[in-house]
């Protein structure tokens, strides 16, 4: 069953489209849209860096966002915001538009997916997940390939699928980290061979 703070760590999570939205409607500049990110990573890391070492910030942000939050989160790792911030900087630093933008709807979306449709329906585990969550993620990044298409169809089902490989294999990085980064470096890679 779905928790109330999973839904809402969730709709936060949505938010995370926000960046890609701004990238493309808002700021479409790729050195504004990196100095906007790169302030807002580093405000993020020294809110995180600051909760684990200020006694008063940690009982404020528990206070606040606690129930959202992780077991390695609370145990004093970097939360999933400050991971989605470093991915999204790195993700539109190193790609071009298009990559950078298709490869962070990918964690928006199939992210988001995966975890609720694994946790609602999750039978068959792997790695600590459900291939349930898997493959409703993957549905869920391959349409977003077909209805974003921002590069040709093959490539973007190739970024989809590897979003949601990474998304499953136990790599010691945060979802919202390697997810745009696998996905972005496939589809450069396929792009460059075709």
């Amino acid at each position: 069953m779905i928790t109330t703070s999973e839904y809402i760590r969730k709709l936060i999570h949505l938010f995370n489209l926000l960046i890609p939205l701004f990238y493309v409607f808002i700021i479409p500049d790729k050195s504004t849209v990196l100095i906007f990110l790169a302030m807002l990573t580093g405000l993020f890391i020294f809110i995180d860096i600051t909760r684990m070492r200020l006694r008063i910030v940690e009982k404020l942000f528990a206070r606040l966002f606690n129930a959202m939050l992780r077991s390695h989160e609370l145990d004093g790792k970097f939360t999933g915001a400050t991971w989605v911030m470093m991915g999204a900087f790195l993700t539109i630093l190193i790609f071009p538009k298009n990559v950078a933008v298709l490869s962070l709807l990918f964690v928006s979306f199939g992210d988001i997916a995966a975890a609720l449709i694994g946790i609602q329906f999750g039978k068959h585990k792997i790695w600590g997940k459900s291939w349930e969550g898997f493959s409703g993620g993957l549905a869920i990044c391959l349409l977003t390939a077909w209805l974003f298409p921002l590069v040709p169809l093959k490539i973007g089902f190739a970024g989809a699928l590897t979003a949601m490989i990474v998304e499953i294999v136990p790599i010691p990085l945060d979802d919202n980290f390697k997810m745009p980064l696998a996905a972005g470096g496939i589809m450069m890679m396929m792009t460059s061979l075709l």
